[in-house]
């Protein structure tokens, strides 16, 4: 299925400097993002890295812990980075950056061999180098494996387009294409977004390629990679089968299971969050934690920029029509998930990160089709310096790069080693606090402190049981005489607390470390009330 292209002759040498200079770039712009310490450290994070040293300990997650899905493929590769370079949140943070790296590279290598141009991977792999705040902070911090489910995706798009315009009798890349889904689907199901728009490629291929007799190597390839997809996924279906097909039931949006109480909101607020939250995001235009447009003049000429490039792929031919389609497949699949499943709730953007892709590529496309140089790099600056402005604002200004959406639940990381060290001194290692306090805690004083998450994130928020995604730190405060009650001030607890332990006839001792307030020193012991209330 070879096309017809419009080709600029390349030499070797010339793509592989372009490579060396994207990846050098990406590399500078994630030391200084971790060199300046700008990304807060959250619970979700926390979970991941227990996780991962739970891993080393002898446990074998197969999801994030508490839900039944988001696959625990990143929590074994921090693991790994744990035996290497111990565990700390640095260590996390290098591994997510490795990935992405890889991220990079394989999203310029796709640029390239969908139109064969060195300036629209240049331009492609600068995007990805210095990217929107958005894709620096989730692909930085991490949530459970949205570099993962970026990189198998771009392979995936790699690898189902090679089979069609090279041989599809390239048994190792069926089985790569294979393992690639496998891998993600276990991972993220965001995987679909780069996985159905590949399948329905290939069924296309086998279609024509059946119509003129010549459909078996497809069906035989299907088959090595459909092999390959159930060795990769094996960890979703062998928890599926042993758990009633809890996270089935989830993508399906069924009323049980582990993560099923994910807020579904009505259609008209899934278009509201399309259009006003997360292409925004996407663009630059506002930071995930925040409604405020950022540099609104200049967000706006580069969403304006976006959109010409999107459009002038129909008409230029840079772009072969079978990468074309791939691209357009991607957008057009993502809206349809976007707006018929509970992936709309998220008001980050965070799920917008798959289109990148496409994004990414028509603009290095459009850009390596216009025939002035100076336009090309004015137009390819505009793009990259607003997104790099928009990083070195973020940094400098608080809160920095936070993955907590809520900024009233942002609980800054200033006072965590002063709060760990009192707990400790006064041997008040087990206990209650809300989802944002436990599971920091937990990691950062190596699980010697031990708090269960019952207690609510909001004044008048009931108890949730999917917050306590460990259980035996709820069976650790339980069993202890001793603990304490942990709250903070941005999450509003306080007015609560205290009228449980007055109504108890408890007297208690409190201190303030930061924004953190501790309970503790119950008296009677056997009368204090123990979350949750």
């Amino acid at each position: 299925m070879n096309e017809d292209i419009r080709t600029v002759t390349a030499s070797p040498r010339s793509l592989w400097l372009a490579l060396l200079v994207v990846l050098l770039i990406a590399v500078v712009a994630r030391g200084v993002l971790l060199a300046g310490d700008a990304v807060s450290f959250h619970a979700d994070e926390a979970v991941v890295g227990l996780m991962a040293r739970h891993i080393l300990e002898g446990e074998r997650p197969v999801f994030f812990y508490g839900q039944a899905y988001m696959g625990s493929l990143d929590a074994w590769l921090i693991a790994g980075g744990f035996a290497l370079l111990g565990e700390s949140v640095l260590t996390i943070r290098i591994v997510q950056s490795a990935l992405y790296l890889g991220v990079v590279a394989a999203s310029f290598l796709c640029a390239w061999l969908f139109t064969r141009r060195v300036t629209a991977s240049l331009v492609t792999g600068l995007l990805f180098a210095i990217p929107p705040t958005l894709v620096a902070l989730y692909t930085t911090a991490t949530l459970g494996g949205y570099n993962e489910t970026m990189l198998c995706g771009t392979l995936i798009i790699i690898l189902a387009y090679t089979l069609m315009q090279k041989d599809l009798r390239s048994w190792w890349r069926w089985a790569g294409l294979g393992l690639c889904a496998g891998f993600g689907w276990w991972t993220n199901g965001l995987i679909v977004i780069y996985a159905v728009p590949a399948a329905g490629l290939l069924l296309f291929g086998w279609a024509r390629a059946f119509r003129k007799g010549r459909g078996w190597p497809i069906f035989s390839g299907a088959v090595v990679a459909t092999a390959a997809f159930l060795i990769g996924s094996a960890p979703w279906w062998i928890y599926a089968l042993q758990n009633d097909l809890a996270p089935l039931r989830f993508y399906l949006g069924g009323s049980q299971g582990l993560g099923a109480d994910i807020v579904v909101i009505p259609f008209g607020e899934r278009l509201i969050g399309l259009f006003f939250l997360g292409l925004p995001a996407l663009f630059g235009l506002r930071f995930p934690w925040s409604a405020q447009i950022f540099l609104p003049p200049v967000g706006i000429i580069v969403t304006i920029l976006f959109t010409i490039a999107v459009i002038a792929s129909f008409r230029q031919h840079t772009l072969s029509k079978t990468a074309r389609g791939l691209l357009f497949g991607m957008i057009g699949w993502f809206t349809l998930v976007y707006l018929g499943t509970r992936f709309s709730s998220d008001p980050t953007g965070r799920y917008f990160l798959p289109l990148t892709l496409p994004l990414f590529i028509f603009f290095g496309t459009w850009i390596a089709s216009i025939s002035r140089r100076w336009l090309q790099i004015g137009l390819t600056a505009i793009a990259v310096s607003y997104f790099g402005l928009g990083q070195i604002t973020a940094i400098s200004t608080p809160p920095g790069l936070t993955t907590q959406f809520n900024l009233t639940q942002h609980i800054a990381n200033d006072h965590d080693a002063e709060l760990i060290a009192f707990l400790e001194e006064n041997d008040l290692t087990r206990g209650y606090a809300p989802y944002w306090i436990s599971f920091r805690l937990a990691f950062l004083s190596g699980d010697e402190l031990q708090y269960s998450a019952a207690l609510p994130d909001k004044p008048n928020a009931e108890y949730r049981p999917m917050d306590e995604r460990y259980p035996p730190y709820r069976a650790a405060a339980d069993a202890t005489t001793r603990f304490a009650i942990i709250t903070a001030e941005q999450l509003g607890l306080d007015e609560r607390v205290l009228s449980e332990l007055e109504a108890a006839g408890v007297i208690f001792q409190t201190q303030t470390v930061g924004s953190y307030r501790v309970y503790y020193n119950f008296e009677p012991q056997s009368a204090a009330p123990r979350p949750p209330f």
